[in-house]
């Protein structure tokens, strides 16, 4: 982790040198109401829809966020530990340290467990957290006012088996629509203490999107794709998200229709279930550019509530 910190600040004071002479953006000069710390979604060249800058990069690595400075995003939920994610931007280029637990979340991509693991998990309201570092890095290619083009690279590594997974994304927008899509290499360890059992394998993820802007609307159609050597068929997750911006405040709301072969949770027990579909909501406040509140529901696909806060240096 520190030598990640070390090389994303690295990354943009490199990054903010290179293109000190490129264009400026608005929102770095003053502070207007298109400015406010919610509307960074909006500024995205896809995936405008999804909840936060984290969120969207881990879908997308080219949907960082490209604002200049520092952010943290703070998530709590009860039961767990408080979770991070660490962001900077130089207006062009940008990076994020994702949090392991945005897999098995509500816009996150399934990754294996054993039954006995999600059992005990969801019956005590834990996040799933993988033992991963996860960093994504993006850069403007084309920015207009009714064009652009975004690149981005993932990087994933996992404590156990020490590889690094590259991955990359595309993000585009033309007018009101906006496309992305995202391929990447990942792995995944199950250990059964109980039996002396020990499992890893590697697998890719595709992500695509499809969204639609009107407004102060965002609408994205969305689907993860994972195939793993164990199962008989692929997991294929669609999501639905639409938001919308009204000056200061954010209303998130979105479908996930996940078919796969973990089990379905409900009330203390696990029944097979190939298809389960779940809800999210969340409302977000921005005070100025710099400061945002907000709750959401089923972040982490435990029906449970989360305090998020956003702080912009």
């Amino acid at each position: 982790m520190p030598r990640l910190l070390i090389w994303l600040v690295i990354f943009t004071v490199a990054g903010d040198f290179a293109h000190s002479k490129s264009g400026v953006n608005l929102c770095d000069i003053v502070d207007i109401p298109n400015c406010s710390g919610v509307s960074k979604q909006g500024r995205r060249s896809s995936s405008m829809s999804l909840p936060s800058p984290a969120t969207s990069a881990n879908f997308n690595p080219a949907t960082v966020s490209f604002d200049k400075g520092i952010g943290v995003e703070a998530i709590a939920q009860a039961n767990n530990a408080v979770n991070f994610n660490l962001a900077s931007g130089t207006g062009r280029v940008g990076g994020i340290l994702i949090s392991p637990t945005l897999e098995n979340s509500f816009f996150g991509n399934r990754v294996r467990e054993t039954d006995e693991d999600f059992l005990e998990r969801n019956v005590a309201h834990h996040q799933y957290e993988n033992r991963k570092l996860n960093l994504a890095v993006g850069g403007k290619v084309v920015s207009k006012k009714d064009l652009g083009f975004d690149l981005g690279l993932i990087l994933k590594r996992h404590s156990v088996i020490k590889r690094v997974n590259p991955g990359f994304g595309v993000s585009s927008r033309l007018g009101p629509l906006t496309l992305g899509a995202s391929m990447y290499d990942d792995d995944f360890y199950l250990e059964d203490e109980g039996a002396g059992l020990e499992y890893e394998e590697k697998f890719k993820v595709q992500t695509y999107s499809v969204g639609l802007r009107a407004r102060n609307f965002f609408f994205d159609a969305g689907a993860i794709r994972t195939k793993y050597k164990i199962d008989h068929e692929a997991t294929q997750i669609f999501l639905y998200s639409l938001s919308y911006l009204r000056s200061n405040v954010l209303y998130n709301v979105a479908l996930r229709n996940e078919h796969s072969s973990a089990p379905e949770y409900r009330t203390g027990a696990l029944y097979p279930k190939r298809k389960t579909n779940d809800f999210f909501a969340s409302v977000q406040y921005s005070f100025n550019r710099h400061f945002v509140v907000g709750v959401s529901y089923n972040y982490f696909l435990l029906r449970e509530l989360s305090l998020k806060t956003s702080i912009f240096f």
